[in-house]
């Protein structure tokens, strides 16, 4: 399976079954500086309540979270 990651808005972590994400917790999902989107992650296929949101690639989001100017990381 390949491995996948999306960007929520964090007020979206509370509805997610983390049953279903590689993600374990809201607590542990990765945010940005401003508190207001996360990353979570699964493999195969998105959960329903994940449809129609951008997927990512490990290759694409590490670009995304590596960029300061997205703010993922201190510039």
């Amino acid at each position: 399976m390949s491995r996948k990651y999306i960007i929520i808005n964090t007020s979206e972590l509370a509805s997610l079954d983390f049953s279903k994400l590689l993600t374990t917790s809201a607590d542990t999902a990765r945010k940005n500086n401003a508190n207001d989107k996360a990353i979570v992650s699964y493999d195969g296929t998105a959960p329903s309540e994940l449809s129609g949101k951008t997927e990512y690639d490990n290759s694409e989001i590490i670009t995304i979270v590596n960029n300061p100017s997205n703010g993922w990381t201190e510039q």
